[in-house]
């Protein structure tokens, strides 16, 4: 999952581009903003206070003020960008291989698969029970929230986000045989340019919320311990623990975003899968079974070098 997370963001876009403006420096100008607000409440300062003494130096001790401030919130959130393919990996529940953390992963991926289970389970029971439209919408709902059934086994994670994006990673190999994680990173260069705008877009409504996330736990718990060690008011210290409700607000976003992200590289993988097989030079095929195993034959071609199997099935005939 972590490819199909990763492709299509080159450096300059991840740093310069809107992607990075949107989903790592502008929540961070927020989080600066609240944490400045936080330490003048701490000190008793005003607005007005920090004007005055803004206002005393002279104008070019203000630019390069100003300037400092800029390069450190940008600086900040780049050192932030870095670190936000780990965070949001921990989100999906790729943990550490300890043996307090395996505990938790294991139960809390048995409590996943029990679920999707049970769920499947009820969508069964609505189609006997012939109401098909209601076990319909669940089985729609599933599909987005969990590795599909045969795969629950082997494929579900201890977290509903990291679910989700399994989701959509298992979603090509069960239409079409395609191993996504092999196959996107050479598929996106080759996608119309529309498409990939709208996986980009999707990708930074994810990127928004798991940043958002981030910061507001980090506030709800560096300032009420700050506050704390430091004496500062009670209802100041209780107003900064509200960072914990908004960031259980990000991380039900995120779940949103992720099914979102998720059905974009779905389309994708409907819509233009074939650009790939036409840029190598290789005829379409119309049986699906055909088609499954050319995408087998592609993904060992990639991962373990083996040779294109030669032959009227793989250059198209039926």
């Amino acid at each position: 999952m972590n490819t199909l997370l990763e492709v299509g963001l080159g450096a300059a876009e991840r740093v310069l581009g809107s992607r990075f403006l949107l989903a790592v420096l502008l929540p961070v100008l927020v989080a600066a903003g609240a944490s400045g607000g936080v330490a003048l409440a701490a000190t008793g300062s005003t607005p007005g206070d920090a004007l005055r003494a803004w206002q005393r130096y002279s104008p070019s001790g203000q630019l390069l003020a100003a300037l400092c401030v800029l390069l450190g919130l940008v600086a900040a959130a780049y050192l932030l960008a870095l670190f936000h393919l780990p965070f949001l990996k921990l989100l999906e529940g790729y943990w550490p291989e300890t043996a307090p953390v395996r505990g938790v992963r294991e139960r809390r991926t048995a409590h996943h698969r029990r679920r999707a289970e049970a769920l499947w389970q009820r969508v069964a029971d609505l189609h006997a029970e012939g109401a098909r439209l209601r076990g319909s919408a669940l089985a729609t709902r599933l599909l987005t929230a969990y590795p599909p059934r045969p795969r629950l086994a082997d494929g579900c994670l201890p977290t509903a986000l990291g679910n989700r994006l399994r989701a959509a990673e298992f979603y090509p190999l069960e239409r079409y045989g395609i191993d996504a994680v092999v196959i996107w990173p050479r598929l996106v260069p080759l996608v119309p340019a529309e498409a990939t705008a709208r996986v980009a877009a999707a990708r930074t409504a994810l990127d928004s919320t798991v940043t958002l996330l981030g910061l507001a736990m980090a506030f709800g718990t560096v300032w009420p311990l700050v506050l704390l060690a430091t004496g500062g008011p009670g209802p100041l210290t209780a107003l900064t623990l509200l960072a914990w409700p908004l960031a259980w607000g990000a991380y039900r976003a995120a779940l949103h975003t992720a099914t979102a992200y998720g059905q974009e590289v779905a389309v994708t993988f409907d819509l233009h899968r074939h650009e790939l097989p036409r840029h190598l030079g290789l005829d379409a095929v119309a049986d699906p079974a055909a088609e499954r195993r050319r995408w087998d034959d592609l993904a060992q071609f990639y991962l373990r070098n083996l040779p294109l199997p030669t032959g009227p099935e793989v250059n198209g005939a039926n």
